[in-house]
């Protein structure tokens, strides 16, 4: 019997995981106090924000110790204060272009009922918008959740949404090569694990195009007619896995792999996170394919049946998903 090493050193530990673009949990800012100038929040325009607040008395819109946890996307202790006449809070990031996901979670106590746009993402400055979100109430209890392109009419959600409960929500924005086409998807409290739904709880291509790359975002509330809550959870990315934070602190795929059982045709791979579909290539050093296939994984340990190896030296492990998350991790077989 050969003698297995569980080593196992980083050869390509490439987990670009889906590219993510910015995570924000609002975990480490002092709660109490304004979000504007904590990290690199801002009301002002120049800065990614859309304007300090609004009215003859108003406050600026603080971070609160209430958190949020979503299933396989994240959880924190902090969230975002949402009101009438706070300021519009936001801040920049790299720009962006081609396709482009943003998610955060809110909880929402009341909305109006002829409501003003309440999140924006824009591209270049406070004023050339890419998209917006609207939240109207239909009964005391649930609201409805609508889009808009640039200045275009707004499209709502057929299924409405309870007051005073977690929902998460995942834009997508796919900037085309028209000039008339990008389109803009909403998904509501989707099964993350599940991968992007096959069909969006809202979508509209109606309206102005985003013009240049898209960099920044804001929750704009230095207005009335807009929903009292709170957000939190907010991550933008160029993937739908790209979006998942972890439990208060950004959290990506881990895997730890057992190899003691590679002789028997099993790889133990334990997971930190459910895959539905990855695929799994197993290589010699020289590059060779020795195994590939399709495989699911658990939170947990996992057991893989593989072809056996039995002959000593190095191999090269490596996951992927269909997004753009890859790991590599190099086994040594004595």
């Amino acid at each position: 019997m050969k003698k297995i090493l569980l080593l196992i050193s980083f050869v390509s530990c490439n987990i670009i995981f889906g590219q993510s673009v910015f995570q924000e949990n609002l975990a480490s800012y002092n709660t109490g106090t304004q979000l504007s100038g904590q990290g690199a929040w801002s009301n002002n325009t120049a800065l990614g924000g859309g304007g300090s607040c609004a009215g003859a008395i108003c406050t600026n819109a603080s971070v609160l110790n209430q958190g949020f946890t979503y299933l396989n996307y994240g959880s924190s202790p902090n969230s975002l204060e949402l009101n009438n006449d706070k300021d519009s809070c936001g801040r920049l990031f790299t720009a962006q272009t081609g396709i482009t996901y943003f998610g955060f979670m809110v909880n929402l106590t009341s909305a109006a009922t002829s409501p003003n746009d309440s999140f924006r993402v824009l591209s270049g400055s406070a004023f050339n918008i890419a998209f917006r979100m609207y939240i109207k109430t239909v009964t005391s209890s649930t609201f409805v959740i609508g889009i808009s392109k640039g200045s275009g009419a707004t499209s709502y959600t057929t299924n409405s949404y309870a007051f005073s409960q977690d929902h998460l929500l995942i834009f997508k924005y796919s900037q085309l090569s028209g000039t008339a086409d990008d389109l803009v998807s909403l998904y509501v409290d989707p099964v993350i694990a599940n991968g992007v739904p096959a069909v969006a709880d809202v979508s509209t291509a109606v309206g102005t195009d985003a013009t240049g790359n898209i960099d920044r975002l804001h929750f704009r509330q230095s207005t009335n007619s807009i929903p009292v809550g709170r957000a939190g959870l907010i991550s933008v990315a160029k993937s739908w896995t790209g979006l998942i934070l972890g439990t208060n602190q950004i959290e990506k795929p881990k895997f730890v792999l057992v190899s003691s059982e590679i002789p028997n045709g099993i790889l133990l791979i334990n997971s930190n996170q459910i895959f539905e579909k990855a695929d799994l290539k197993i290589y010699g050093i020289l590059g060779n394919l020795i195994d590939s296939k399709t495989i699911s994984l658990s939170e947990n340990e996992n057991q893989i049946s593989i072809n056996p190896i039995q002959s000593s030296g190095f191999y090269v492990v490596e996951i992927t998903d269909n997004t753009n998350f890859k790991f590599s991790q190099k086994i040594i077989i004595e």
